[in-house]
């Protein structure tokens, strides 16, 4: 049998990672990519990594089409390099792994405009996606949200059809129950004091 096969982006060195456990101590195998590093002998490469480049890098390190889990960290745009992916329809998870934006209230669906301008995070609160957006995104593309960390950074999704074969669809918690309105390991980023810098408001298509 195949070892289960991982893509990570977003993972800095390797070591602060999603992913770090299920290499190295239970034999998955994948890629890795990450704006500032690049080693090679564990599969890490230097990327910049864009909604528009995300699909032509997964086809340059020979992905696979099916994969069990995608984790995206890259601190700004992961909802639309997520969208961008589920969009082309080239590749496929099982497991998707995202960061969001926690200190959005869970019955807003709204995300970054990545396209005002040249500046990504600035390490104010603004950037990424509400739980909503995410969980919308995901809906329209066949993937229930299933869970929030407690530490208020990553939102996890799994295949609605893996849901329905095991029978526990029902068992999915709202989005009120998995908002976390404080994390456990409470950070919070300072308010974005340039107001050009919006937000883009989706419709609401469920809570």
């Amino acid at each position: 049998n195949k070892p289960p096969r991982f893509v990570e982006f977003g993972t800095q060195e390797g070591q602060q990672c999603n992913t770090r456990f299920l290499r190295q101590q239970l034999g998955w195998q994948g890629l890795m990519m990450d704006g500032g590093h690049d080693i090679p002998n564990i599969n890490l490469h230097k990327e910049i990594i864009t909604p528009k480049n995300i699909n032509d890098l997964l086809a340059k390190y020979k992905t696979p089409s099916l994969i069990d889990l995608l984790s995206i960290d890259i601190d700004f745009d992961d909802y639309f390099v997520w969208k961008s992916i589920l969009q082309a329809k080239r590749f496929h998870a099982r497991v998707v792994v995202i960061e969001y934006n926690y200190a959005i209230p869970p019955t807003e669906n709204r995300v970054v405009d990545p396209d005002q301008d040249s500046r990504r995070w600035t390490g104010s609160d603004y950037y990424g996606a509400s739980m909503l957006a995410m969980a919308a995104l995901g809906r329209a593309y066949n993937y229930t949200l299933i869970y929030a960390d407690k530490i208020g950074v990553n939102l996890f999704f799994i295949q609605t059809s893996i849901l329905i074969e095991q029978n526990i669809l029902h068992k999915v918690p709202s989005i009120k129950d998995l908002h976390i309105s404080k994390p456990a390991k409470y950070w919070k980023h300072p308010t974005e004091l340039d107001k050009t810098r919006r937000w883009i408001w989706n419709d609401t298509i469920w809570i």
